[in-house]
């Protein structure tokens, strides 16, 4: 092993054993709603770029992971003000622009009602690699915005 990047390795019951360069891990300094004291995970890209959708998952509990997309590919017009309370203690301004993600639930006997949640996105930023997620008090945003439209799942739209 090379000591000057050196290897976590951890288990996911989604994806099994994983490896990745230590450098590479996530923090999430406040948590992630719910989940407070969870602060590192892997940002999992397992299509290799095929896909609208990654995976956060954590480094410490296995059972733990949720999907993420870029809220732009589903919501042209989502946008978080730069005004918004949340982002103040990130001092946002120091930094380097962020990746925006949400949180997107899959009913497991439902796919078809796919959602996002769009009122608590995460910002991620590279150059710390370090991601937070806000609440959005600005805006009507869903917690729970439908990403597929009715037309979509009868014409066999969805990918």
């Amino acid at each position: 092993m090379n000591e000057s990047n050196p290897i976590l390795r951890f288990h996911s019951t989604r994806f099994g054993d994983l490896e990745i360069p230590a450098g590479k891990v996530v923090e999430a300094p406040e948590g992630i709603i719910g989940f407070p004291d969870i602060k590192r995970y892997a940002l999992l890209d397992p299509s290799a770029g095929q896909s609208l959708f990654l995976w956060l998952q954590a480094v410490d509990e296995p059972d733990l992971a949720f999907i993420l997309a870029n809220p732009l590919d589903f919501i042209p017009d989502y946008t978080v003000e730069a005004s918004e309370p949340d982002l103040g203690h990130l001092d946002i301004s120091q930094k380097s622009p962020p990746a925006l993600f949400v949180i997107v639930t899959v009913p497991p006997n439902n796919p078809d009602n796919i959602s996002a949640n769009l009122l608590a996105p995460l910002l991620y930023f590279e150059s710390d690699n370090s991601i937070h997620q806000i609440v959005l008090e600005k805006g009507d945003w869903p917690l729970r915005q439908p990403l597929l439209m009715k037309d979509d799942i009868d014409s066999g739209e969805v990918q």
